[in-house]
């Protein structure tokens, strides 16, 4: 967790955004890098697997990239002087000039972490889009964070555990934060898994990392699956989920809905999703 990308599209959410990477950055000496992307107003799907296109709002950029620039050093600058853990951490602002979702895309695959903000109402098109960027055409993890509190993540994490390969890829993907936690929960819900190790063994699997874990089996009810997996993280105050992002078609949980995308779009935990 050497290298944070911070894509940007929405000038508002920076402080946020930015105070949230300062402090996972502090914890594992990483660097922040800042990068501003351009406004849109709809991503069009046109088959599984394929965003055809990004419209973006011309007559909308009444703030300029040199605003962006001057926002985020001012921030981190005013950070470094209120807390000393800060000072040598080394941010970076990458844009000269508004980049689009396809440098977004390639430029995410060297970064260790990339970090935005949850969707929300107006920008809900656009955050969902740069979030299915990273992790399909970048294939990095992504840290969704919400934008309406103060946030803090690592110390009581659970783990959306349900045998898939992206489930994997997101526990071995984190062992970083994993390893700092205070305490680890693994969480599968019943008959929500696909063939594949137990949750058992992803708990003998952290135990060889020195992490100690926890298993829970949750009856799966009614309600979503989502919501289950917030419901339960809420009850045990967890301050992030670990999850394998889209595990089913993504064209799938985009027209019918699925877990993904429900977390996505009403987790006030931050959420580590690795596909």
């Amino acid at each position: 967790m050497k290298n944070i990308l911070v894509p940007f599209e929405y000038i508002e959410t920076m402080p946020h955004i930015l105070d949230c990477a300062l402090s996972i950055a502090s914890e594992f000496g990483s660097a922040i890098n800042g990068l501003a992307l351009q406004q849109r107003i709809d991503s069009f799907v046109a088959q599984e697997g394929s965003i055809i296109f990004d419209a973006y709002h011309e007559g909308n950029h009444k703030i300029n990239i040199e605003e962006f620039g001057l926002k985020f050093h001012e921030h981190i600058n005013t950070a470094k002087n209120r807390n000393h853990k800060f000072v040598d951490l080394d941010c970076r602002w990458l844009s000269e000039e508004f980049k689009n979702q396809k440098y977004l895309g390639d430029i995410s695959r060297v970064f260790d972490l990339v970090i935005v903000s949850r969707p929300y109402q107006d920008m809900q098109s656009a955050g969902l889009s740069s979030i299915q960027t990273v992790l399909f055409d970048g294939g990095r993890p992504v840290l969704l964070i919400p934008t309406n509190k103060e946030v803090r993540i690592g110390e009581k994490v659970l783990i959306s555990w349900n045998c898939t390969t992206e489930s994997s890829r997101a526990i071995f993907s984190s062992l970083p934060i994993l390893k700092k936690a205070k305490k680890v929960t693994v969480l599968t819900v019943e008959k929500v898994v696909t063939e594949g190790p137990s949750a058992d063994d992803v708990v003998d699997l952290l135990l060889s990392h020195n992490i100690k874990a926890d298993r829970v089996l949750l009856e799966r009810e009614q309600k979503d699956i989502g919501s289950s997996i917030i419901e339960y993280s809420e009850s045990i105050d967890a301050d992030l989920i670990i999850k394998g992002a889209y595990t089913q078609s993504r064209l799938r949980e985009i027209i019918f809905g699925g877990a993904t995308r429900h977390l996505l779009l009403n987790s006030e935990i931050p959420i580590f999703l690795v596909n």
